[in-house]
């Protein structure tokens, strides 16, 4: 990763959570600006692969302009910040009036700006998620997320569900005006799918999308893919069970460090890890990937324990980012695999049973039987399209 997206992970403001709170009325986002980055002629898709045998790629008839879109959004203590993202906008040679719905694609966890929509290589055309969705009828809407693109000067917000629900709703509602602006039609169906830190992000923004943005973008359904939902009982479980090491470190301690400068916690980095573990980190957090030891073997005692007292200033921070807590009236499915060795399959499990609870009669839990973390992502975009192809008008 880029150092400038390191260098604030410990240091951060006052402990106040009600700072960390998104304004009451927070402004409508503004679409500052869009440009057509390429337009992929039906000719050209035909020409491109899926990677993946288990995910059949059909371009049919279809074309896709892909366009850059810079826009207005807050940030949790209620300033606002210019952001980015990237907009398909497909279309059949054999019919260009047909109206297509929107869907909202939040990416995975991203390490660096080339790893976002933003930072792709337009220029030599390749399969992406996004490309599947468009040339399967829909609008496909990417934010960049704060921290990268246009917003690339400040730390990103590592799986923290305020900042990510509001920059993901702010840019569908950019989207919203620039179809507007360009005279796009769309049939008002509005589908939400993320995998991993995308899975969080979308069901982060689906529940601020039912409680403040109903009437503006109303949603049709939804799909989350391996998310750390269930952020209390995922901490627990990381700090006190042996896990696979390596990049699942680099990430655990990633979001333990952003929570650490988020809720101006204000600790150092010895107050979570071990020795000789705290130097190595404090010295580069990318050097995390490295650590082939267990991650509860690199926390320290009094982390451990924060993390299970709910009172706690790092528990109460676990609880400010817990999608556990609410219900949604929209067609859900949360898909995880059982054998997932990064985010275990019990944060999907935990949501479910809480949210059902709850009265979220629309919410299914699709259990993949096998499949590490990062090859089951294929699947779970068979499987989105499946269910908003049901889902559609």
């Amino acid at each position: 990763m880029k150092k400038k997206l390191l260098v604030a992970f410990v240091f951060g403001c006052l402990f106040v959570f009600s700072a960390c709170s998104p304004p009451s009325t927070p402004p409508k986002p503004v679409l500052i600006s869009s440009s057509q980055l390429v337009f992929y002629t039906n000719a050209v898709l035909r020409l491109l692969t899926s990677t993946n045998d288990s995910l059949t790629y059909q371009p049919a008839d279809y074309q896709v302009s892909v366009n850059r879109i810079v826009y207005q959004t807050t940030l949790t203590d209620g300033t606002t910040i210019t952001a980015s993202g990237i907009v398909y906008l497909p279309n059949q040679l054999d019919s260009t009036s047909n109206r297509y719905p929107l869907l909202s694609f939040q990416h995975p966890t991203a390490f660096s700006n080339t790893e976002v929509p933003s930072g792709t290589n337009f220029g030599a055309a390749s399969f992406s998620y996004p490309l599947y969705f468009a040339t399967h009828g829909y609008i496909v809407a990417c934010p960049d997320y704060i921290g990268y693109g246009a917003a690339d000067h400040v730390p990103h917000n590592y799986e923290h569900r305020q900042t990510l629900a509001q920059a993901t709703v702010d840019m569908m509602l950019a989207t919203k005006a620039f179809l507007a602006q360009k005279g796009v039609p769309w049939t008002n169906q509005l589908f939400l799918a993320g995998y991993s830190e995308g899975g969080f992000a979308t069901l982060s923004a689906q529940q601020l999308l039912e409680e403040k943005y109903g009437q503006e973008l109303p949603l049709s359904g939804s799909s989350c893919g391996a998310g750390p939902y269930a952020m209390s009982d995922f901490f627990r479980y990381v700090t006190q069970n042996t896990t696979v090491g390596g990049i699942a470190n680099y990430i655990y301690a990633w979001e333990t460090l952003s929570y650490n400068r988020i809720y101006g916690l204000n600790k150092p980095v010895s107050y979570y890890f071990k020795a000789p573990y705290a130097e190595q980190i404090t010295q580069s957090l990318d050097s995390t990937r490295s650590i082939t030891a267990s991650f509860d073997q690199l926390c320290t005692d009094e982390f451990r324990a924060d993390v299970r007292n709910p009172l706690s200033p790092f528990g109460k921070a676990l609880a400010d980012n817990d999608l556990t807590t609410w219900h949604t009236a929209t067609a859900t499915q949360l898909i995880h695999s059982q054998q997932d060795e990064i985010i275990p399959f019990l944060t999907s499990q935990q949501t479910y049973t809480a949210m059902r609870q709850r009265g979220s009669a629309n919410l299914h839990l699709v259990a993949i039987p096998s499949g590490s973390h990062v090859p089951t992502e294929v699947l779970f975009m068979r499987r989105s399209l499946d269910w908003f192809e049901q889902l559609k008008k």
